[in-house]
């Protein structure tokens, strides 16, 4: 018989399948499961169920985004009612005569309940949303953006890596089931890029010192942008990336930090110069959150360390891919051709993203890639 074709595992029976991993030739499950590749099996069955996780965590995260918006729309309804209790209380019912002069009272009692006109609408299309509204909330709404209120409507942002997570750290050597603690780290924190490539093989050159602050500025301005935008990127990918590239020196400017405290006063400052909200406050929370990101989660061990880390500076690689091919005149025009009175009345500076040019674009998705080599294997 042939040696090629006799199994590599046990040695005595005749190959019939090759590992997609490793090539190794092996007969049955049981070889494949065997001691002899116990590390690649292994490996394979936690990638899957990676790879199963992600995809329930995308659905989860496209129902967290109607929640949001729910949230918002019963605050919103909330706030009305609160302006309806303060006029009750001893305001003058003509200083706000012009505001209910669409709706009479005889109409309002008649208006069906927000959850009930939201019923069968996807929440993830504002136009949508706003033909269900009535004109009292479209009132209240347009007021709250135009008077700097729209934060008291939204509901508060709560970062991934500020989570409570516990990953056993002793567990059987030959499992092949992600443990409890495993799977709520994973199932929380954005994916992780499947193939990071080493360092050495990006360069021949040792990194230098600087490189580390480097990326403390890409995550600081993703700390901001997942506060700024509430935490929910659906739908919103080329706004977020532009807001990102906007703040980060080093993506905007190449701009190189000798220090972490300034690595992150940088994106303040241009935060400041985006006319984004940006203070003390803000300043102290990036802070905050730098530094979460770069220790990792508390008790999950070594072999878990880096993994906030890794998931952040994925999750902008993965946004900066979402916006690959991106072309603001064709987005525009969709808009006014295809928008609704929402889209039209909001949305006017959306195709006017001017950090997403295409070449640039692939610039900044080849540095993220270094950075991603850098802290897998120097941080």
């Amino acid at each position: 018989m042939n040696s090629e074709e006799i199994c590599k595992i046990c040695q005595t029976a005749p190959s019939k399948y090759c590992c997609p991993r490793c090539n190794v030739l092996y007969c049955s499950l049981a070889c494949y499961k065997s001691s002899q590749h116990l590390q690649c099996s292994e490996s394979f069955y936690k990638e899957n169920v990676i790879q199963e996780m992600t995809m329930v965590r995308d659905e989860q995260q496209a129902q967290q985004s109607s929640n949001k918006m729910l949230e918002i729309l019963s605050n919103l309804e909330q706030n009305d009612l609160s302006i309806d209790e303060g006029t009750e209380a001893g305001y003058e019912e003509d200083e706000d005569e012009d505001r209910f002069e669409e709706i009479d009272s005889d109409d309002a009692e008649d208006v069906p309940d927000l959850s009930e006109r939201l019923g069968k609408v996807n929440l993830d299309d504002p136009d949508a949303v706003w033909e269900r509204l009535t004109e009292e909330e479209r009132k209240d709404f347009q007021n709250l953006l135009e008077n700097g209120d729209v934060g008291r409507i939204l509901p508060e942002v709560d970062p991934w890596w500020n989570g409570e997570f516990k990953v056993e750290l002793v567990q059987a050597a030959e499992s092949k089931v992600l443990s409890k603690g495993e799977s709520h780290l994973l199932e929380t924190c954005p994916s992780v890029k499947r193939v990071i490539r080493s360092f050495s093989e990006l360069s021949s050159k040792p990194p230098s010192p600087l490189m580390r602050y480097n990326v403390t500025n890409i995550l600081a301005a993703y700390a901001f942008v997942f506060r700024y935008f509430n935490g929910d990127f659906t739908g919103n990918a080329p706004e977020v990336v532009n807001t990102l590239i906007s703040i980060a020196g080093n993506f905007k400017q190449n701009s190189n930090y000798d220090s972490q405290s300034l690595a992150v006063e940088s994106v303040c400052h241009e935060c400041r110069q985006e006319r984004l909200p940006a203070d003390k406050e803000t300043s102290r929370l990036l802070t905050q959150d730098v530094e979460k990101l770069l220790t990792g989660p508390e008790q999950c061990g070594q072999k878990y360390r880096k993994h906030f880390l890794l998931a952040a500076l994925s999750d902008v690689h993965r946004l900066i891919v979402l916006t690959k091919g991106y072309d603001g005149e064709k987005a525009k025009a969709s808009r006014d051709s295809d928008g609704g009175e929402f889209s039209s009345k909001f949305n006017d500076d959306v195709g006017e993203l001017k950090y997403l040019d295409p070449v640039k674009v692939r610039g900044y998705l080849k540095k993220i890639e270094f950075m991603l080599s850098y802290a897998k294997d120097h941080i």
